[in-house]
């Protein structure tokens, strides 16, 4: 584990939920493009501070580019407004581009937001919360059992099957091989279910969590300033 993220992580879980969820909270409601490069910037170098490393904001962006160049397009291309060349048979408007833009920033900002979020607690501090649900935390431990065996298999046979695709290079098959991809998830998930149905675990389903080693000011200080993040959202 890089030092950064063991670092990060002897904060308490509650000041590290809440300094993610005041990024998400402002990203939900920024309106300013400005405000919302800022945002996105702001969640990459906190994904960089937790991670140590470039590389997943680096895949951010990359899947990022798939959602935000046809948002961009066709907002550009076919929003009514002042032409950006009169001259040119180009349908382009100003008002189609600043909206593609804001819409493109407003969903980065958002995306990096979630991406923050999901990372300030580990999976077991997840499990956690989700298993302290009430109501409906017997109905949610199935799948919390569930989720890294299948993650692992299926995992394994997406891998395989994109191999076979690779190999065969084949447009016309990939719609069979999408519907053999859904078959054999859920003939995974129904295998996995009857495992866990016969094996269902006698022991606890999550350790005790690590110790908070932080400051007590440290704590206070991160509880602080995500609390008045999302306070401040609440009032934008």
């Amino acid at each position: 584990m890089p030092a950064n993220r063991g670092l990060f992580y002897t904060i308490h879980p509650v000041s590290r939920f809440l300094l993610g969820l005041a990024l998400l909270s402002l990203a939900t409601v920024v309106s300013v493009i400005g405000y919302g490069v800022l945002l996105v910037l702001l969640s990459a170098l906190f994904l960089r501070f937790i991670d140590a490393d470039w590389s997943r904001v680096i895949r951010t962006l990359s899947l990022l580019r798939w959602f935000v160049i046809p948002i961009l397009i066709l907002h550009a291309c076919f929003s009514p407004g002042r032409f950006v060349f009169p001259g040119l048979p180009l349908p382009l408007t100003w008002e189609g581009v600043t909206q593609g833009i804001y819409l493109s920033v407003h969903l980065a900002a958002m995306f990096f937001a979630a991406t923050a979020l999901f990372l300030c607690l580990n999976r077991r501090e997840w499990f956690k919360a989700i298993l302290s649900l009430p109501v409906i935390n017997r109905e949610l431990a199935v799948y919390v059992v569930m989720i890294a065996p299948l993650r692992g298999s299926v995992g394994c046979m997406l891998q395989l099957l994109r191999q076979k695709w690779q190999l065969r290079k084949g447009w016309v098959e990939f719609p069979l091989i999408l519907v053999s991809a859904f078959r054999s998830t859920l003939v995974l998930a129904a295998e996995h279910s009857r495992q866990i149905w016969l094996r269902w675990p006698v022991h606890p389903l999550l350790d005790d969590p690590l110790p908070v080693s932080s400051s007590l000011i440290v704590n206070l200080l991160c509880a602080i300033i995500g609390g008045f993040g999302v306070v401040m959202a609440w009032q934008i």
